[in-house]
C-alpha cells in the first residue's frame, strides 16, 4: 500500500483518541486521508491529534465530539459531520466498552450494549447519505468473544443475570449481526459493510475505576497484543482492495473467517435490526 494510497479519502473513526483507533487514525492520515476523530472527550482527541501530527506533520485531521451512550449526542454529531463532510469514504465503528458492573446509558439502556451496538447502529444509519455519495465502506470492530455470546431477546438489557463477559459477548455478536443486515441493505448503493476481530488487544476498553478493575486489567494485559498489531485488519479493510469487494463478511488477521453459527443467523440479524431501529428512534 503506497504512502498516499488514501489521498482524497475521508475517514471517520470512533474512539480514535486511544488504542487501535488512534493507530488506525495515524496510519490512514499518513496515507493521505482526511481523518475525523469521533471521540467523547475533546481533550483526549486534541492530545491524539497532536501526537499524530508529530508523526505526520501534513496530516489532515478533524474532530467531532460524540458520546455513543447518548442517542442525542450521536444525532448531533452525525448532523455536524454531514454538514462538513457530505462524502465519507470509510466509517470505522471502533469505540468499545466492557463494564464490570451494570450501568445505564443516558437513554436508559445497558451501557455496554448502548456503546458497542446501539450508538454505532444509529451513527451508521445517519451517515448513510455521505457513505452513499462515496460508495464507501463501513468497518465495525467486533470480537472473537462473540462466540460466547447469545442474544438474550427476553432480557436484552441484562436486567437479570448481568456479567461483564455476558454483556460484552452479546454486544459483539450484535456487531456481526448488524453488519450482515446492513450489508444486505446497502449493497445496491455500492457500500461495503464488513466487521472484524482485532485480536485480544491491550486497550482501555476495560474501565479501571477501582482496585478490582485495575487488578483485572493489569493481569489481562500480560496476555494481550499491542494496539499496533490490533489495528492491522481495520487499516487493511479501510485501504485495501478486499474492503471494497467483500460485503457482510467477518475478518481476522486480514483474512476472512467464519463467525459462530449464532452470528450467521439471518432471522436473528433482521430481528436485531428491527429492535435496534425502534430503540434508537430510527423508525
Amino acid at each position: 500500500m503506497g504512502a498516499m494510497a488514501m489521498q482524497g479519502k475521508t475517514v471517520l473513526i470512533t474512539g480514535a483518541n486511544s488504542g487501535i483507533g488512534k493507530v488506525a487514525a495515524s496510519t490512514l492520515a499518513g496515507m493521505g486521508a482526511t481523518v475525523i476523530l469521533a471521540c467523547r472527550r475533546p481533550d483526549a482527541a486534541e492530545a491524539a491529534m497532536a501526537e499524530i501530527r508529530q508523526q505526520h506533520p501534513e496530516a489532515s485531521l478533524a474532530f467531532v465530539q460524540i458520546d455513543l451512550a447518548s442517542l442525542a449526542s450521536v444525532r448531533r454529531a452525525a448532523a455536524e459531520v454531514m454538514a462538513k463532510h457530505p462524502s465519507i469514504d470509510v466509517l470505522i465503528n471502533n469505540a468499545g466498552l466492557a463494564n464490570m458492573k451494570r450501568e445505564l446509558s443516558a437513554d436508559g439502556f445497558e451501557m455496554t450494549f448502548a456503546v458497542n451496538h446501539l450508538g454505532p447502529f444509529l451513527l451508521t444509519n445517519l451517515l448513510l447519505p455521505a457513505l452513499r455519495a462515496a460508495k464507501g465502506r463501513v468497518i465495525t470492530v467486533a470480537s472473537g468473544a462473540h462466540v460466547a455470546g447469545k442474544m438474550h431477546w427476553d432480557n436484552l438489557q441484562l436486567e437479570r443475570g448481568y456479567f461483564v463477559l455476558r454483556s460484552y459477548a452479546q454486544s459483539k455478536l450484535a456487531n456481526i449481526l448488524f453488519t450482515k443486515a446492513l450489508a444486505a441493505r446497502v449493497a445496491a448503493d455500492g457500500i461495503h459493510a464488513n466487521c472484524l476481530h482485532p485480536g485480544a488487544v491491550s486497550t482501555n476498553i476495560w474501565p479501571e475505576r477501582n482496585w478490582l478493575e485495575k487488578t483485572f486489567s493489569k493481569v489481562l494485559r500480560w496476555f494481550l497484543i499491542s494496539p499496533k498489531q490490533g489495528a492491522r485488519t481495520s487499516i487493511w479493510l479501510a485501504s485495501g482492495d478486499v474492503g471494497g469487494k467483500a460485503n457482510g463478511s467477518y475478518f481476522e488477521n486480514c483474512r476472512e473467517k467464519t463467525p459462530s453459527r449464532a452470528a450467521r443467523n439471518h432471522d436473528a440479524a433482521e430481528r436485531l435490526w428491527d429492535i435496534s431501529a425502534k430503540l434508537t428512534g430510527l423508525k
